[in-house]
This record gives C-alpha cells, sequence and structure tokens, in this order.
C-alpha cells in the first residue's frame, strides 16, 4: 500500500447492518458533510459486499466536494489489518470476504477516483483515535477508551497515534481477553452481563443497558446494579490506567449513554485505587470511528 500524507481521508466504519463513511480535514479532525450510511447484508455475497463498501466510500468522496484519495476502514475483528484482509469467520457476518485482499477488491471498484489508498485499524481503536484527534480527549497526551456494549472494546492513544505493544498495554491493546472474576472482561462488561444481572436480582428479562437505566428512578435492583457495575470497571481499569500512564478514560458504547448510573461508583473506585484520572463520555459517539480511521493517514 502506497504511503501518502494528504488533507483528507475518509473515515469507514464497517458495521454488522450499515456501513458508514464521511471525508474528514485530517488538519483539523472536522466531517466533511453529513456522513453517508448504506445498509448492508453482511451474510451477501463477496461481490454484493465490496459493491456496498464502494458505494459508501464513493458517495462520502462525492459529498465532500473535494477529491480524496485516502480511505481508512474500521473494521471488527479478527482482520488482517496490517494488510487488509478479513479473516472474520464464524460469526454470521461478512464471512464471504474471508481471505480477500480488501484494498485490491475495491480499488477497481472507485477507479474513477484515482489510485486510492487504504488503511485498516480495529473498531475499538479507531473509536479512541477518534476522540483523540476529534473528540472529548482532543489535547490529551496520552488516553486510554473503552467501548461498553455488546462487547468490550478498548484502545490506547500517546500523541494521537495508537499504542499496540511494549510493555505499557495487553497485546494489540485489546483488553476484552483479559481475565476478570473468572472469566474475561468481555463477560463482565457487556451488555450480556448487565442482562444476565438484573434477571438474577429481579427475575425479569431485558433487552439492553437502557432498559435498565430507565428504570433505575423507580427500581432499587436497577441502582444497585449499575453500582455494581462501575465499582466492577472501575477495579478493572485502574490498573490498566495506571500501568499506560493515562490521563484520561474515554467511555463509548450503549452502555456508556447510562453514565449518569455507573459514574460516581466509577470515579470513586479509581480514585480509591490510584487512578483518579478525569472520565468522559464519547462526544462522536458513533461518529468517533469515522474520524479515527481517517486520522490513519494524519501522520
Amino acid at each position: 500500500m502506497e504511503q501518502i500524507k494528504e488533507k483528507y481521508a475518509v473515515g469507514v466504519d464497517v458495521g454488522g447492518s450499515h456501513i458508514t463513511a464521511v471525508a474528514v480535514d485530517l488538519s483539523t479532525g472536522d466531517m466533511l458533510g453529513t456522513p453517508v450510511e448504506v445498509p448492508v447484508d453482511s451474510s451477501g455475497s463477496a461481490d454484493y459486499i465490496l459493491d456496498k463498501f464502494a458505494q459508501c466510500i464513493g458517495a462520502a468522496i462525492a459529498a465532500s466536494g473535494t477529491e480524496v484519495r485516502n480511505v481508512g476502514m474500521a473494521f471488527p475483528g479478527p482482520f488482517d489489518y496490517v494488510n487488509g484482509i478479513s479473516t472474520v469467520f464464524g460469526v454470521a457476518k461478512y464471512e464471504r470476504i474471508f481471505g480477500l485482499d480488501i484494498p485490491s477488491s475495491l480499488s477497481p471498484r472507485l477507479g474513477k477516483f484515482g489510485n486510492m489508498n487504504f488503511r485498516f485499524v480495529n473498531d475499538a481503536s479507531a473509536f479512541a483515535l477518534g476522540e483523540c484527534f476529534g473528540g472529548v480527549a482532543r489535547g490529551v497526551r496520552r488516553a486510554m477508551a473503552l467501548t461498553l456494549g455488546t462487547g468490550l472494546g478498548s484502545g490506547f492513544v500517546a500523541d494521537n497515534a495508537l499504542v499496540e505493544s511494549g510493555e505499557l498495554v495487553p497485546a494489540n491493546g485489546w483488553v476484552y481477553n483479559l481475565p476478570f472474576d473468572g472469566s474475561i472482561a468481555d463477560e463482565a462488561f457487556s451488555t450480556r452481563w448487565v442482562c444476565r444481572r438484573f434477571k438474577e436480582l429481579t427475575g425479569e428479562a431485558v433487552k439492553g443497558a437502557k432498559e435498565v437505566a430507565d428504570r433505575c428512578e423507580t427500581l432499587q435492583e436497577a441502582r444497585i446494579l449499575f453500582d455494581e457495575y462501575g465499582r466492577r470497571l472501575a477495579s478493572f481499569a485502574a490498573p490498566l490506567i495506571v500501568r499506560f500512564g493515562a490521563e484520561m478514560l474515554v467511555l463509548g458504547g450503549n452502555i456508556a449513554r447510562a453514565y449518569g448510573h455507573f459514574g460516581s461508583a466509577l470515579e470513586k473506585g479509581l480514585a480509591d485505587a490510584g487512578a483518579g484520572v478525569p472520565v468522559r463520555v464519547s462526544a462522536l459517539m458513533d461518529r468517533a470511528a469515522l474520524v479515527g480511521a481517517a486520522q490513519l493517514f494524519a501522520r
């Protein structure tokens, strides 16, 4: 892949049901126009999926009103981010592009825009980059980000660059598979835990954190659940914050929208553990990965 630095890049966020893209001004972190969202059936054929990718990227370039040749793509794992090869398999989405070289497959479909340059990043890492580049952590030298939702995503950023190896971070900058409470962190801080714990406390089934948050004013068990969530998250995050020397913890994902219900317990737990850094909820939320993916071309 050609290494080139220009003023603009398209950031792409590949989701299970839709693809979103927008051009970004790399000097400011500002989005050029409204993000383009294209629905996709991720169980479709390889040609269908690649055509949808190209459609979304092309629309974002057209909406930018300028020439853009760089495309940063945020993909969920597993994925060969260095070479741009999808290794997603066994999760009922994007299986038909398994083993494909995405740059080589997309370039002919985007030929009218010139020679395109592609770079790839994990979606949670892109979120972290986006918040440091154009969100709540702008200007923060060292930040740790966690996405709290269907799974636990993470990213460590120093001077607007991802830190994915070395003694200061877990392998790849990923924390989801670290041991916690007899299992792994992905089980402890995901929507699955919220739903499971709520049923243990009340006997009722819920589909997500929002349902629990909406009942905090009237249901003690909902308040107990989020207080427990905050304390547990603090005990998990504090050693990582100290190890990395993070100056801020940024939270994203659907569970982060309930921060008002678990934030006090989290902040107290971090302070008690000697990791009392500012905690901020994402300013960009779903758009952070777009900015972060584009930012791969800012250096």
